[in-house]
């Protein structure tokens, strides 16, 4: 009996946690550069169960034991593009991540909305300077240009190119907060990418459904009301064991 407590238990912790991140995926769905998160959801190995009757045991099927969430994962699907008119912002069309430089070490994103500084050096929102293959873009004019392959021209002039960067298995991204992710081993070295193309003067948005998102976050509600249910029904006929038998 203790079995099935503990069973409803963890679907509801499962169904707590899904209601998190896909409340966490609506609040972010006008976020330029934001990527859908997904739970990781584990199944407990499932067991055997028999039916005893005049000492033989006869199998009847298998039953759950559980559930976890273990992280999330973000999903890389394309986003919808927004003219900005803002000659510093690039948007993304393909794959591919913009290389950042952080005090924390290299990061990348797709969030491509990007100023000047007071020191002429291109940075995001928060001021980490954005990488061109040469390194940091030093931006030292008014006319800036940049072209679909993420060439960047002011006055005229060549100054860098945009880093582009992918990697062989993405889910071994970190995320590490305003839309950057972290390389780890499993993701393997930066490569290059030269087959996505870029848009100056645009950024790619959220790549959230809100009616999807809206329909998941519903069958989360239901599924932990449905748990909560069964938990109940257990503390009560655990109730009646303790106080009647």
């Amino acid at each position: 009996m203790l079995r099935g407590l503990y069973t409803a238990a963890s679907g509801m912790l499962v169904q707590m946690a899904k209601t998190d991140v896909l409340s966490n995926n609506l609040s972010n769905v006008s976020t330029a550069g934001f990527q859908r998160q997904a739970p990781h959801v584990y199944a407990f190995p499932d067991i055997l169960i028999s039916r005893l009757h005049n000492g033989q045991s006869t199998p009847i099927g298998r039953i759950g034991t559980g559930a976890l969430v273990n992280g999330d994962r973000s999903s890389f699907a394309p986003g919808a593009l927004q003219n900005t008119g803002n000659p510093f912002d690039a948007a993304l069309v393909g794959p591919g991540f913009f290389g950042i430089e952080t005090p924390e070490g290299p990061r990348y994103t797709r969030d491509g909305r990007f100023t000047v500084n007071a020191s002429g050096w291109l940075v995001t929102l928060d001021g980490n300077r954005v990488r061109g293959e040469r390194g940091p873009i030093l931006i030292n004019g008014n006319d800036v240009t940049i072209d679909g392959q993420g060439q960047i021209y002011v006055d005229g002039q060549f100054v860098d190119k945009l880093l582009i960067v992918e990697f062989n298995d993405r889910d071994g991204l970190i995320r590490r907060g305003a839309n950057l992710y972290e390389a780890t081993e499993e993701a393997g070295l930066p490569f290059r990418y030269t087959d996505t193309s870029v848009v100056q003067g645009a950024v790619e948005m959220a790549n959230v459904n809100v009616v999807r998102e809206m329909v998941n976050l519903i069958s989360a509600q239901r599924a932990y009301e449905a748990n909560a249910k069964v938990v109940q029904a257990y503390d009560e006929t655990l109730g009646k064991a303790v106080n009647d038998i």
